[in-house]
């Protein structure tokens, strides 16, 4: 039952909500994804309160609406009411929804000084991650693959990204936000900018970590295939490393997909499980068994933190453990000083590099003598340092300031197509 705006006015919660959504949306902390979850919980209550029976039981006091009466919401929720289109069912599980609506609702409690009577939720039972002897045996899968350089896209991105997860455990939103320019000049490191759940703020901690040999082939072969992609895109559009393989089509309301642009974190939850399903299947029909892929990459990623956990306690215990961490850790948080020394002595260290291998060159007169080839790493290290403390376009400017000439790029450890996607960028 709905009544007139008039009545609405006589009950102070009606007339307070809209005040404190707005203080809690005034958090500095606040991120887009939270905001968006209180606008909807905000639409819920205003639904909620435009039925006479709930507006008059729970209407009178902000401790009214946010105490018995989100006890009372999250039950109409559970039987699939107040929604924007009502389920004739409600759902058979507790569901990811039912869990932020009343984490909205408790932190709406707390900024307005009164107890929540939300129910809590229990969490889900985590699925079972992959075992460390299968994620080994993984790796070497992926490495088979990689060596059949696959031409199809969905292929070629799928190694990409199981690739990147078995090396950093980059989550699926940090997968997405990669760039281009979050390549090392030789494709050996790449720069995570690490965004954990339930963190709020804009500083982020940047980890520049070191990737296998397999994940540089898997980049390797999928650059010129994600070139045909972007192709016809603005340059400005096309800067994303793993992007759409297909367009016109609209997924979870985000709107239209388009051939080229970045991929969003549903389209490639959803892409990993359709691409991976079809690899195991293919790899079966070819006689070969053993995959230890899992259903969801949240699984995967989960088993390799858990690696990465064991090694850290490994090493605290004093254990000789594989060294497996970022080679670079850039945090805003530090202090800026010694950062900016930092970051000035990786730039020295490549005008001294392009020296020295000019130096060795010219003494050397061939390109494969052993000092040449000395210089030449020492400059690439150089190289990718800086890069890792600064950018792409800014290293570039120090190797043309140094007087490296484009022809010797590669020397620097510029791989050509890193450089093609760049200039498309």
């Amino acid at each position: 039952m709905s009544t007139n705006a008039a009545d609405e006015d006589h009950f102070p919660a009606v007339e307070e909500l809209p005040e404190l959504i707005e203080k809690v949306l005034g958090d500095p902390d606040m991120t887009k994804s939270v905001e968006r979850h209180v606008r909807w919980v905000e639409g819920t209550l205003k639904r909620a309160l435009k039925r006479e029976d709930f507006r008059t039981l729970y209407g009178k006091s902000m401790r009214d609406l946010l105490g018995p009466g989100a006890t009372a919401l999250c039950e109409m929720t559970d039987n699939g009411e107040l929604r924007v289109k009502e389920l004739t069912t409600p759902p058979k599980h507790v569901t990811a929804s039912q869990r932020r609506r009343s984490s909205i609702l408790r932190r709406l409690a707390s900024a307005a000084g009164v107890p929540s009577g939300a129910i809590s939720y229990p969490k889900p039972t985590p699925k079972p991650t992959v075992p460390a002897w299968a994620r080994s045996e993984l790796h070497n899968r992926i490495r088979h693959e990689v060596d059949r350089k696959p031409s199809a896209p969905g292929r070629a991105r799928l190694l990409v990204i199981v690739s990147l997860v078995l090396d950093t455990a980059a989550r699926t939103g940090e997968l997405c936000s990669l760039g281009i320019v979050d390549l090392a000049p030789d494709l050996s490191w790449v720069k995570i900018i690490r965004n954990p759940q339930a963190v709020g703020g804009d500083l982020h901690i940047t980890e520049v970590w070191p990737v296998s040999p397999i994940t540089q082939a898997a980049l390797a072969n999928w650059l010129p295939v994600r070139g045909l992609l972007v192709e016809g895109l603005r340059p400005g559009a096309a800067g994303a490393l793993l992007v759409v393989l297909h367009g016109n089509r609209v997924f979870h309301g985000q709107g239209a997909y388009k051939r080229g642009r970045p991929l969003r974190v549903h389209g490639l939850i959803d892409s990993y499980q359709t691409h991976a399903k079809e690899l195991k299947a293919e790899v079966t029909n070819r006689g070969g068994s053993g995959w230890e892929l899992p259903q969801n990459l949240e699984q995967l990623r989960r088993g390799v933190q858990e690696r990465r956990a064991s090694y850290d306690t490994d090493r605290r215990a004093g254990a000789k453990t594989p060294q497996w961490g970022p080679a670079v850790v850039l945090n805003p948080l530090l202090p800026e000083e010694l950062e900016k020394k930092k970051t000035a002595a990786a730039f020295g260290k490549v005008a001294q590099a392009v020296d020295a291998f000019h130096q060795a060159r010219d003494a050397a007169g061939d390109e494969t003598d052993p000092q040449v080839l000395r210089a030449r790493r020492t400059l690439r290290e150089a190289t990718r340092l800086a890069w890792a403390r600064s950018d792409h376009a800014t290293t570039l400017k120090l190797l043309q300031q140094a007087k490296l000439a484009n022809d010797d790029l590669p020397a620097a450890g510029y791989n050509e197509l890193l450089l093609d996607a760049l200039e498309r960028t």
